[in-house]
């Protein structure tokens, strides 16, 4: 019997990957510890894993921070039933999943064959998970900015005692298995092609882009332990994943908090808002640009969208480079 584990991040997350075959970082990034964007102040994000309990050995000392009874038909963790899921607030911690039993084999990032990828197009099925696999979905940061360097103090290395810089809420250790882009969250989304302009208006860059990625683990006959450590101190969570035949997912997000207001920027338009968001990324670079490229929205979509409240601001993801 094996375990099949896939954890899937959305919103405002910074993958700073040391390499191919190498291990990385997911940065989920602190929104209050950023600051301005654009002299706007950007609202909090929350970040937070959602685990089915099912899916846990040790559910009763899981300790999630919250437990909800919810209807799973639709979203990341799709089932047609309704059942217990735990929500567990990373801030302030980091985040490490292990395989017990194996050594760490590298992160691979994903790389699909030659004349596979629609990028830098939308997949003509934007409904289908696997035609948004290509890493490149998620923009890098080394192609906005020419350079793609994170700052030093945001990335931890083996040799450092836990901490949590400003900009972070939280880190979460990737150092096997496989990574790559995922759908959009928001089908609205799916068929979107951003343009990311600078101040003059010269296109820098112009590209579907997604939300999502997914970090695969495979392991047969082990078990998987995710851990939760408080950098501040205080007890450390600790998620099994005992071995089974059905595959176990896990939702990380670090999303907007539902309560409270957007401040100065609650009026702007849902494309606005999201290039706010994006706007962080580069207050993290080692060499922030005087004139970064924002995305907007390039070609009008191809199905009615709606208007008004009904959508949700995009709140991508990027990639660095150590």
């Amino acid at each position: 019997m094996s375990v099949t584990l896939s954890v899937v991040f959305t919103g405002l997350c910074a993958l700073v990957p040391d390499g191919h075959r190498a291990s990385g970082q997911m940065l989920l990034v602190d929104a209050r510890g950023v600051g301005e964007v654009g002299g706007v102040l950007l609202p909090p994000h929350t970040p937070t894993l959602v685990v089915r309990l099912r899916d846990l050995a040790n559910p009763e000392t899981s300790d999630p921070t919250r437990v909800f009874v919810a209807g799973l038909g639709s979203g990341p963790l799709a089932q047609p039933t309704t059942e217990q899921v735990g929500l567990w607030d990373l801030t302030g911690t980091e985040v490490r999943i292990r395989v017990q039993g194996r050594e760490a084999t590298g992160l691979e990032l994903y790389r699909p064959p030659d004349g596979t990828s629609t990028w830098p197009e939308p997949p003509a099925d934007g409904q289908d998970p696997g035609s948004w696999r290509d890493l490149r979905f998620v923009p890098s940061m080394e192609a906005l900015a020419g350079d793609g360097r994170i700052r030093p103090d945001l990335v931890a290395t083996d040799s450092d005692r836990p901490s949590l810089p400003r900009s972070v809420a939280s880190r979460i250790y990737l150092d096997t298995g496989r990574l790559e882009a995922g759908v959009p969250s928001e089908d609205v989304h799916r068929d979107d092609v951003y343009e990311f302009r600078g101040i003059g208006g010269e296109v820098r860059l112009r590209q579907a882009m997604t939300d999502t990625m997914r970090w695969s683990i495979e392991a047969d006959a082990s078990t998987i332990v995710v851990e939760i450590l408080p950098v501040a101190g205080g007890r450390i969570k600790r998620l099994v994943l005992a071995p089974s035949s059905t595959p176990r997912s896990l939702f990380v997000s670090n999303l907007p908090a539902e309560a409270g207001p957007h401040d100065a920027h609650h009026g702007a338009s849902e494309d606005e808002r999201g290039a706010l968001h994006f706007g962080a990324y580069y207050k993290l670079l080692r060499n922030e640009p005087s004139d970064p490229p924002m995305p907007r929205l390039w070609l009008p979509p191809a199905a009615r969208k709606g208007a008004g409240f009904g959508r949700t601001a995009f709140c991508g993801a990027a990639v660095f480079r150590r």
